[in-house]
């Protein structure tokens, strides 16, 4: 069997990626072999292909985040998981864009049959830097106020429906408008 994986042959804009064919090996040890469904593209994907990410990785590489598919095949030492199962897989950052992908048992999680694999993988990237933003970076404890500009996707998914705002230190009553959005009034 062939693998099909998007390299990013050196730094530059969308006409540097090119497809490469390749044998598909057998998982090592302790690797499991998931079978792409969907893969997640995110901005930090657009800025290692231009070089400007912090840390990007040499060319050639292959980018990708995070990947939803189906465990295809596992490695000798691998228990937790079976042949069949639908899992997410969580990169640093390399390997995601490939038909087949490997990764180590602690990279995946599982996500239910139901969901649709293009909806499961546009949280684990978009949702966690969302989710880094308000508890991390910003450091937003309960009880304190945020404003919240242009809430979309991730924000939405993170539960922004739930954040009070607060600008330029005057606390604000919120009025519900659609999807979660507040106008804000003095």
């Amino acid at each position: 069997m062939m693998n099909i994986r998007v390299v990013v042959s050196e730094y530059g804009g969308p006409e540097t990626l090119k497809t490469m064919e390749e044998p598909l090996r057998l998982p090592q040890r302790d690797e499991v072999r998931v079978r792409m469904q969907s893969a997640g593209v995110a901005l930090a994907d657009i800025m290692r292909r231009e070089g400007k990410y912090p840390g990007s990785p040499p060319t050639p590489f292959t980018p990708g985040y995070d990947v939803v598919g189906i465990v295809d095949d596992l490695g000798a030492n691998v228990l937790h998981v079976q042949k069949g199962d639908r899992v997410a897989v969580f990169y640093n950052g390399t390997g995601g864009y490939s038909a087949y992908v490997y990764a180590k048992p602690d990279e995946l999680y599982p996500v239910p049959m139901q969901i649709d694999a293009a909806a499961a993988v546009a949280i684990i990237l978009n949702y966690v830097t969302a989710y880094q933003m308000l508890h991390r970076l910003a450091n937003v404890s309960e009880g304190e106020h945020i404003l919240i500009h242009g809430a979309a996707r991730a924000w939405s998914a993170c539960g922004c429906r739930n954040v009070w705002h607060r600008f330029s230190g005057k606390a604000r009553r919120r009025h519900p408008i659609w999807g979660g959005a507040y106008r804000l009034q003095e």
